[in-house]
């Protein structure tokens, strides 16, 4: 998992202006409706009577979040959608909108995104019809199905179909990518929902191989050269038992594929593969690029990297840089945050003894040509030990004052959460700010995001357009709720009070605070 920011001055200055009636109306938004400066008691999203799993997360333009998951309250795992304001309160009813009522026993993953206009958009597997298909839906931001109920479909085979990704691309269409057995589909969508691209889709399959769908983003504009673009990334082996290997490939609006006809192999080692089950994800760079982490089953249990520049030439060695030169340990669980002026990325991982019987959070940084910035084995930040470490999530976080970032630049901080279990049922989140040079800013250095002794699954992140970072998990063994909680970038929790010395912006101690 890898993430990036950008921020807009305008809007963050819109914001703060808009917080004069946010503030009035705080008298009439229920207790624990914002976001929670207490750990133990969390921004609950969604608590209905059975299961609410697989939450996802976006950022908005105007500093809030579209959350998706799937509630099994009546059974199915229907598919529900919340719209959070920048202050966490929920902007649609408690629990949501029905976006889809489904009847299923079981789920695969499913994909969430924003258009051009910040309509929310979310590709899944819709059963019913007789034939189960991939669906995509489009809310706007008050709550309506811009698409009809569940939405339109895309598939038209009677093939397995599993995990659809989808895409709002920077010219205000819909990109949507899926599983179709044995290879993967991509079907691109006008803001009417009329498909652009051949019936059923364009296929990327070759003879004798299964290519299954890992992950899709838009590239963004990138100054105008890559204006509707997309990048899309699979899983490729030729033998259910045989080595998985990382391919990607860009894509023109059109559908004509910008990295060539053989694509990109950003894994593909003689001896090498992917652990079984794991599909990495990517973000895109900023530049028409993108930035992979993920990690190998063979020959080791090792965290490896790359960036494919926009023409889809490797920043890095052939099969991406290992994070660390110590062949005595493992490392698994990866997550970056990419930082676009530097050209340099921090990535996070679970380290491993021989025997994995004792976990650890490391760190290490990489410049533009892939040097390890961080020494040959990067940073314990968390020491091994007998509490096991899962979920690492990183984003990036900005270093200049709350006014300066919002002029732009990803800064050269990041963020790092993760879960740690102290026990099969008590799983809190913790979180830290690292600098560039891989010092803790905080004091005390680590956070606590959530304390309550209950387990933790799922751990979804995303950084607001003011800033702060946003995170959602399934809650619990018994009740599994839906919960969410926010982390400003000095550390605290809860809402920034930006209106500290009234209401005057110029000078609060708020607005003009440099943050450590």
């Amino acid at each position: 998992m890898i993430a990036r920011s950008r921020r807009s001055r305008a809007a963050a200055a819109s914001r703060l202006f808009s917080g004069l009636w946010g503030a009035a109306a705080l008298a009439s938004v229920p207790a624990g409706a914002i976001w929670s400066d207490d750990p133990a008691l969390n921004l609950v999203v969604a608590d209905g009577a059975s299961e609410q799993v697989q939450p996802k997360v976006v950022a908005l333009a105007d500093g809030g979040f579209y959350v998706s998951w799937f509630d099994n309250a009546t059974g199915g795992y229907d598919v529900r959608l919340q719209r959070l304001s920048a202050s966490g309160v929920e902007l649609w009813p408690h629990n949501g909108i029905l976006v889809a009522d489904r009847s299923l026993s079981s789920t695969t993953d499913y994909g969430l995104s924003v258009d051009a206009a910040g309509n929310a958009l979310l590709a899944f597997n819709d059963d019913s019809q007789p034939t189960e298909r991939i669906v995509v839906s489009k809310i706007s931001p008050a709550g309506v199905a811009l698409w009809g109920t569940p939405g339109i479909a895309v598939s038209d085979s009677k093939a397995f179909l599993a995990s659809p990704r989808v895409a709002g691309t920077d010219d205000g269409e819909v990109v949507v990518a899926w599983f179709q057995s044995p290879d993967t589909v991509l079907q691109r969508l006008d803001p009417s929902g009329t498909a652009l691209w051949a019936a059923g889709g364009i296929a990327l399959a070759h003879s004798g191989d299964t290519f299954v769908l890992s992950d899709l983003q838009a590239t963004g504009s990138n100054g105008g050269l890559d204006t509707g673009n997309v990048i899309v990334s699979w899983v490729r082996y030729v033998t259910f038992a045989g080595a998985k290997h990382l391919w990607a490939q860009k894509l023109d609006p059109d559908g004509a594929p910008l990295w060539g006809a053989g694509h990109r192999q950003v894994f593909d080692l003689d001896g090498g593969s992917l652990q079984f089950g794991n599909f990495p994800g990517f973000e895109p760079d900023g530049a028409g690029g993108a930035v992979f982490a993920w990690y190998t089953s063979t020959p080791s249990l090792q965290v490896r990297v790359q960036r494919l520049l926009a023409a889809g030439t490797e920043a890095f060695a052939h099969d991406g840089v290992e994070v660390s030169t110590d062949g005595s340990r493992l490392r698994v669980d990866p997550s970056a945050a990419f930082d676009l002026d530097a050209g340099e990325l921090t990535v996070f991982w679970v380290e491993k003894n021989s025997l994995q019987s004792q976990h650890g959070l490391y760190g290490q940084r990489l410049d533009a040509l892939g040097a390890r910035l961080w020494g040959s084995e990067g940073i314990p930040f968390l020491a091994l030990g007998a509490t096991e470490i899962t979920q690492v999530r990183a984003l990036p976080a900005l270093t200049a004052t709350l006014a300066g970032a919002a002029e732009g630049g990803t800064g050269s901080h990041a963020l790092v959460a993760w879960a740690e279990t102290v026990a099969f049922d008590d799983q809190p989140i913790r979180a830290a700010r690292v600098d560039a040079t891989g010092g803790l800013v905080w004091a005390p250095p680590v956070t606590t995001l959530k304390s309550s002794a209950t387990s933790t699954s799922r751990l979804a992140a995303a950084t607001s357009s003011d800033g702060f970072a946003a995170f959602a998990w399934t809650d619990g063994e018994a009740l599994r709720d839906l919960e969410a909680q926010n982390l400003n970038l000095d550390g605290t929790l809860g809402t920034w009070p930006f209106f500290a010395d009234g209401f005057e912006t110029g000078g609060t101690t708020a607005w003009s605070a440099t943050f450590p």
